[in-house]
């Protein structure tokens, strides 16, 4: 039996047909940048996530970027994030000038430990950026309420949490500026690359505005020092179509990740799934388990790969061991224990018991 790692098939098939008849009006229409395509998935997104506005950018790596200019971190002020944060959280931070500080991370949920937060802040510490990782969120709660003991701004990395929630509440709407990723392979994820900026404050949402779009607050008139971060209608047309279906695959996706966890439990075998933090509900973006202790995770997916099993490491390698990386370095001893332990389980919209259950099996026997 085949199992890819992923399929984007059943979600593509849902929009192709009517997606195909919107790029026809698009095209006839002849205008190409921005518009009503834009506006119309700025307003879907922003009720969708609970906010009152969205800015449409280019990627999810901009729409962090943008967050960070807007919410004013400059050259030389520092971000808390987490150890195990993804290359384009991190580049962002520095992008701006800023200096990244990296919080280990719970050996259980693989999220922040917010315990590790408070002990890096300094007189420079500007804002705390969490990234919810595979699906789920730290603890908001706390986070929350450190931002506000030390006057600090939250900027949320939302990138894979399309529709998770922590207390109720979607993640998105906590902090300040907050960042979605509509890469393709995420949970929502448009035709290409594509990206959101989601807030309640007007103010940074008219900044956000000029700054995605060479910094103009109106035709020819450059307020901010801005670049193109502009969202492509036609990939504005596409998350339009796609959200609908949103909720009914992330429930797809919590029910296999269910499915996943059953399996694992009556397994013979050692390995564990990610825990869920309290509070927070998951949306599985992705089905990470951890290793026991000194398995040979390159022999293991060697061997699955050999039962056409595709399996995949998010992330092999942190982000501050990384070549490019040659900033300030927090001792992160879990991040470093866990990101040779960690492996991601084909998790995909479509994925059915028959293979979950292979998958399983076969993780069982070349352990």
């Amino acid at each position: 039996m085949k199992v890819p790692f992923q399929d984007l098939g059943p979600t593509t098939n849902k929009v192709k047909s009517e997606f195909l008849k919107k790029a026809e009006q698009l095209l006839d229409r002849g205008r190409f940048i921005l518009g009503e395509e834009v506006l119309e998935f700025e307003k879907r997104w922003s009720a969708y996530i609970g906010t009152k506005y969205c800015i449409g950018a280019s990627n999810g790596a901009d729409a962090l970027y943008l967050s960070l200019i807007a919410c004013g971190i400059k050259a030389g002020d520092e971000v808390i994030t987490q150890g195990n944060a993804y290359n384009a959280s991190v580049t962002a931070v520095l992008r701006v000038g800023a200096v990244p500080r990296f919080a280990d991370i719970s050996a259980d949920t693989l999220e922040i430990d917010v315990a590790k937060i408070e002990p890096l802040i300094t007189a420079k510490t500007k804002a705390i950026l969490p990234v919810h990782l595979y699906g789920q969120s730290g603890d908001m709660g706390a986070i929350c309420a450190i931002a506000k003991k030390h006057n600090l701004k939250i900027v949320e990395d939302c990138a894979q949490a399309h529709g998770a929630e922590f207390s109720g509440k979607k993640l998105g709407s906590f902090g300040q500026m907050n960042a979605f990723s509509f890469y393709p392979t995420k949970n929502l994820g448009a035709f290409g690359d594509a990206g959101a900026v989601v807030t309640d404050d007007e103010l940074l949402y008219k900044e956000c505005l000029a700054l995605r779009n060479l910094g103009q607050v109106a035709k020819n008139d450059h307020k901010y020092f801005g670049t193109n971060m502009r969202l492509d209608p036609i990939q504005a047309e596409a998350l339009s179509l796609k959200i609908k279906f949103l909720d009914e695959a992330n429930t797809a996706r919590v029910r296999a990740g269910k499915y996943y966890d059953e399996l694992l439990a009556k397994s013979r075998s050692e390995i564990r799934p990610v825990s869920l933090t309290p509070k927070a509900t998951s949306v599985y973006h992705l089905y990470v388990v951890i290793l026991p202790q000194g398995a040979d995770r390159t022999a293991l997916q060697r061997k699955l790969s050999e039962k056409e099993i595709e399996t995949a490491v998010h992330y092999p390698t942190p982000v501050y061991r990384q070549p490019f990386y040659k900033g300030r370095r927090d001792a992160c001893p879990i991040t470093d224990s866990m990101a040779e332990r960690i492996l991601s389980l084909p998790m995909f919209y479509g994925i059915n018991k028959e293979q979950q259950e292979y998958v399983v099996e076969i993780l069982g026997k070349a352990l």
